[in-house]
């Protein structure tokens, strides 16, 4: 696959070329991952190999220990010899496969265990249906996208995604139903919020909805503790933010809409709702930092940078905003913006801490965007990028 490069420059860059990273697939079992692609395991005389493994398929690489097992060292039972993540300075993904997979104004691919691999959920080129990709190796080695099946309801006419989360009764994305309407803004409006279970190649229902228009917890989701922390930012955007709020359900109980709680100004489940930071529309990420505490990233309405936040735990304090990455924009187009951003921790580099890959989508209000688009896709696609943080 060829990436091209767009067409103008753009109209920001980051300060270091970022590089896009990708994973090694930890699919060797046994003990010493390097022996199976045919180098021999090192005598344990010489230094021990750096093994790495992963708790699920989408979480991020962390290092343990080597053992010398006889005369060699080996890597734990599940762990194999780590390799340098891929070097690609940035990805646009699937450009070039196929034509108009992804619909530039929507949704960044969004990391979702799918079996015991990682997978890149985007939107079709419909704007409507899903399409999968194996994480491969490098940028140039994903392969073609196949369609991820969707369970049908006349409840919503699609399935827009926020994040996945690893559960104990197996993954699960947070989504938000949206209909077509003609009467409401933009054409559509939202249905609801739930938690659709995944499977070898389908989306389960996210039926019954555990959040609607009042609390419309839709924008992230993460596993912390003993408990599911969902965000969202139901109400009126001001300054191009939307003030957000948190819920949390005991882990096992996600699926009960009465198991969750909002934090309020009284605690957990007490009082008005605390604005616990303000966010971007409809997708603002939050994640564990591999080194500590928690990370919140998101697009102002509208703008041009990613922006990060961090926390030591889900409710806050969070940190007053910190921009990530300026976004890399069409030069001649003054309505382009940058949405949706994503944390790819399944590509985090354990060698390398303080890098992140992030990806987000390109949109344009220009009254001309969708001829705009058209002339030059790689312009407005998807950007996947490895940033300082």
């Amino acid at each position: 696959m060829t990436i091209n490069e767009p067409e103008g420059p753009s109209t920001a860059r980051p300060a270091r070329a970022p590089l896009l990273a990708s994973i090694l697939w930890l699919g060797v079992s046994g003990c010493y991952g390097a022996h199976e692609r045919g180098a021999p395991p090192p005598p344990c005389g010489l230094a021990a190999p750096t093994c790495v493994t992963r708790d699920a398929p989408c979480d991020p690489l962390r290092i343990v220990n080597a053992a010398c097992v006889g005369e060699t060292w080996a890597c734990p039972e599940g762990a194999s010899v780590y390799e340098r993540p891929f070097t690609s300075d940035r990805c646009l993904p699937l450009f070039g496969h196929g034509g108009g997979l992804i619909d530039g104004v929507h949704e960044a691919p969004v990391p979702v265990p799918i079996g015991d691999r990682c997978a890149w959920v985007m939107p079709g080129d419909d704007g409507v249906s899903l399409a999968f990709v194996d994480v491969a190796p490098s940028c140039e080695e994903l392969g073609d996208a196949a369609p991820l099946e969707v369970d049908p309801s006349e409840a919503y006419d699609y399935l827009a995604l926020a994040q996945s989360l690893a559960l104990p009764s197996g993954p699960a994305v947070l989504v938000r139903g949206w209909v077509f309407d003609p009467a409401a803004a933009f054409g559509v409006r939202g249905a609801g919020v739930g938690l659709s279970s995944v499977g070898a190649v389908r989306l389960g229902s996210p039926l019954p909805w555990l959040f609607g228009e009042d609390d419309d917890l839709g924008d992230a989701a993460l596993v912390w503790g003993d408990h599911v922390y969902a965000y969202g930012c139901p109400g009126v955007p001001h300054d191009l933010l939307e003030d957000c709020h948190v819920g949390r359900a005991p882990l096992g109980r996600e699926r009960e809409p009465s198991a969750w709680e909002i934090f309020g100004e009284g605690g957990w489940g007490v009082g008005t709702p605390v604005v616990v930071f303000g966010s971007g529309p409809h997708r603002g990420p939050v994640v564990a930092d591999p080194r500590g505490g928690l990370v919140h990233l998101y697009a102002v309405g509208f703008g041009s940078t990613i922006e990060l936040t961090r926390a030591e735990r889900p409710e806050g304090p969070w940190s007053p905003p910190t921009t990530l990455v300026p976004c890399e924009l069409p030069a001649d187009d003054p309505d382009a913006y940058c949405a949706g951003p994503i944390v790819h921790l399944e590509l985090f580099d354990p060698t390398r801490p303080d890098e992140i890959v992030v990806s987000y989508a390109i949109g344009t209000t220009a009254s001309d965007g969708a001829e705009r688009r058209a002339r030059s896709p790689e312009r407005y696609w998807p950007r996947v990028v490895r940033v300082a943080w």
